[in-house]
């Protein structure tokens, strides 16, 4: 039996910007969700990646995450923009001391439910008709690499797909952008 595979539904980099600037950007909970909203975004982590994090695992003067143990048991390490960066040492400079990067004030774990609530009450008080989840984010990722002219393999590679074919469901946007660029043809 053949599992069917649907288009990924994805932001577009308008609804991301209105997203991003939802959290509180003088509250320690708004600091801190502003940067985990960026690692799922810009470094395309899983909800349970970026819930795992460690302090070690974010370095941020390489502009570098790794992931530890990911999906099948895998590590990976996925780099970050500056503006990134900036963003999640902003967050670094105020958390408490815990093992978690990305810990509750008092230092716990955060639940991967927390994370979930916080993307829907967020992408509803940015006013997105789409019901925003962590994974969402990881298709965004995904969609504007290729929308960028990353190569289908360099997205598996940051994805931290297995194989190919995961990673295939993307190749709509080629499609989309195939379909532009061959209305634009002379003649």
């Amino acid at each position: 039996m053949t599992r069917q595979r649907h288009l990924p539904k994805r932001l577009t980099r308008d609804e991301m910007t209105r997203l991003l600037a939802i959290p509180n950007r003088r509250a320690p909970t708004g600091i801190r969700n502003r940067a985990i909203l960026r690692v799922l975004y810009r470094g395309g982590l899983r909800c349970s990646e970026a819930i795992n994090l460690r302090p070690r695992d974010v370095q941020l003067p390489r502009n570098e995450i790794r992931v530890n143990e990911g999906k099948g048991k895998k590590d990976r390490v996925v780099w970050i923009d500056d503006g990134t960066v900036e963003i999640i040492d902003r967050w670094r400079v105020i958390r408490p001391r815990s093992d978690w990067f990305f810990s509750t004030l008092a230092g716990g774990q955060l639940d991967d439910s927390y994370l979930r609530q916080m993307c829907a009450r967020y992408g509803r008080r940015a006013g997105l008709e789409i019901r925003v989840h962590p994974h969402l984010l990881r298709h965004t990722f995904a969609t504007e690499l290729l929308e960028d002219g990353y190569s289908l393999i360099e997205v598996q590679k940051l994805l931290g797909h297995e194989d190919l074919e995961s990673t295939s469901i993307y190749l709509h946007v080629v499609d989309e952008n195939l379909r532009q660029r061959l209305a634009q043809r002379p003649g």
